[in-house]
């Protein structure tokens, strides 16, 4: 077992380095290794298949603002905001237009703020560890632990995929017409779209996926135009906290959907796409820290802007103050209500933006998907294509069995993926917290602070009450079947675990199982 002295990550100003022994060349740095290659000696390692791609320059030890050097880190905020603007919040966004008008604007506000403190988190776990969230996790967890956690991400990254593919299908019906099931299979084509991106590199995606942005920016606000919105009922949402009655459920719904589990190892992966140097400085990773955190409050503002023009133009042309909804309208309905209300073309920018949403979401989502597998697993994948296919093949078979099977139950199957993800939330939240609080994973000057500690503990608490509020509305519907009740007991048992059992546990029976330099500096 190594010594003391070179077991710690904290000691000095150095950033926290690679918690696991990089067997690839020194001199390829952080340069992409993205290219399948025949020779053997240098092994093709996915789990650093972006990293340093982007230079970003000197650092500026002056430490002021710099508009390009904002452009050098920007991209991997707009990707992970693309989480907040699926299909499955498209639709929570228009039913709380649709039941609450503009009361519930101060929510999903305040649910992004809250977003943008976690996502910072994931971000500054990547700049300062080199290592992405699963990576981490597996590194300083036991087996069967990492293995629990894992289990839980794949399945939310399957529930979030489903709700994204259905959706692009949808889009696809309202557009051409097509049946759900063909949809279906022509959002297949998004891979291929995917790997020739890949090909030239992490730029090249970012660009793409924020250009999908920007279509939804302009379909979805020329609507809110088009539906001539009451700007001072508009702000008053915003400004002041309030819930009707009958719109619980799309609160409850709103708060547990905003922080998708896979988006936090999606993060805290891309932001290694930027190349700070072999060993880089203290200031340098302050100054990496402080333009993601500015990159993603600026992402996260946009994805307000669009969730809010949705929930503004289901306020005009569907909520009526005094009347009480049974049918809540769907992602297909949305269409026929606003070609009714705003002209038959408003349907064709619905199906637009969504398609849009559907695609980058989809997208984003297979990217997570070969960071979490390969981070808890390793690089399991020879070529690049494999893991792609393979990736996307296990959200495609599922979304086809819901598209044929559960067409007309699609509202129900979607809130049932809702819980889903809910569920699959407190076990991605906890370690990222637990992680960046040790000094031993962050060091001293980067772990988070005391007043750090309480407000994303305080967020997580609240996020993971809502949640677990909705999955008690679930189990009411399904009268409290004994089955689900027991596995919930095990699923709280297994959360509180998580949370109270101290993370450097888990180190120290690491180490002491381990006789290589698994901590050591590199």
């Amino acid at each position: 077992m190594p010594s003391s002295s070179s077991t710690s990550l904290s000691s000095g100003s150095s950033p926290a380095t690679p918690l696991i022994k990089d067997n690839t060349s020194k001199t390829s740095g952080y340069n992409s290794l993205s290219n399948d290659t025949n020779n053997e000696n240098d092994k093709w390692n996915v789990e650093i298949d972006v990293k340093g791609q982007i230079d970003t320059g000197p650092t500026d030890e002056n430490g002021k603002f710099s508009c390009s050097k904002l452009l050098h880190y920007t991209g991997p905020g707009w990707l992970m905001s693309i989480a907040y603007l699926d299909p499955g919040n498209l639709e929570s966004d228009l039913q709380s237009g649709a039941v609450a008008g503009y009361k519930l604007l101060w929510l999903l506000f305040w649910a992004h703020a809250a977003g943008l403190i976690i996502q910072i988190l994931s971000a500054r776990l990547g700049v300062v560890t080199g290592k992405h969230l699963a990576q981490l996790i597996r590194e300083t967890y036991n087996r069967p632990l990492s293995l629990a956690i894992w289990l839980f991400s794949q399945l939310a990254i399957i529930g979030s995929d489903i709700q994204e593919i259905i959706g692009t299908a949808i889009a696809l019906k309202i557009i051409f017409g097509f049946s759900l099931w063909l949809g279906v299979l022509i959002t297949a084509t998004d891979t291929f779209i995917f790997m020739f991106l890949q090909q030239y590199g992490v730029r090249k995606i970012e660009v793409f996926l924020m250009v999908l942005i920007g279509v939804m920016i302009a379909c979805f606000w020329v609507e809110m135009f088009l539906s001539h919105p009451n700007i001072s009922a508009l702000l008053e949402g915003i400004i002041i906290p309030q819930i009707p009655e009958q719109a619980v459920i799309q609160a409850v719904g709103s708060i547990g959907a905003v922080i998708m589990p896979h988006n936090l190892y999606l993060h805290s992966a891309l932001v290694m796409s930027r190349n700070l140097g072999e060993k880089p400085s203290k200031n340098k990773l302050k100054e990496a820290n402080f333009y993601f955190a500015l990159e993603s409050a600026i992402a996260l503002l946009t994805s307000f802007l669009i969730n809010m023009a949705i929930v503004v133009v289901f306020a005009q042309v569907f909520y009526q103050p005094d009347q009480t909804i049974i049918n809540f309208p769907g992602l297909y309905d949305a269409s026929d209500v606003l070609s009714k209300t705003l002209g038959y073309y408003a349907r064709y920018l619905w199906a637009a933006g969504l398609l849009a949403a559907g695609q980058s979401s989809t997208m984003t989502g297979t990217l997570a998907g070969q960071y979490v597998v390969e981070g808890f697993f390793g690089a399991i994948f020879k070529k690049q294509w494999h893991r792609v296919a393979i990736t996307r093949i296990i959200a495609l078979v599922p979304s086809m069995f819901v598209a044929v099977l559960a067409v007309e139950r699609f509202d129900t199957m979607g809130e049932f993926l809702n819980v889903l993800q809910s569920l699959c939330l407190p076990i991605v939240m906890v370690p990222i917290l637990k992680l960046t609080s040790s000094s031993f994973i962050m060091t001293d000057d980067f772990k988070n602070k005391l007043i750090g500690r309480i407000v994303s503990w305080s967020i997580s608490w609240i996020v993971i009450g809502f949640n677990i509020y909705l999955f008690g509305m679930f189990l009411d519907e399904m009268e409290w079947p004994l089955w689900m009740v027991l596995l919930s007991v095990i699923y709280l048992i297994f959360v509180a675990y998580l949370m109270y059992n101290p993370l450097e546990l888990f180190i120290d029976k690491h180490k002491k199982n381990n006789d290589d330099d698994t901590f050591c500096h590199a």
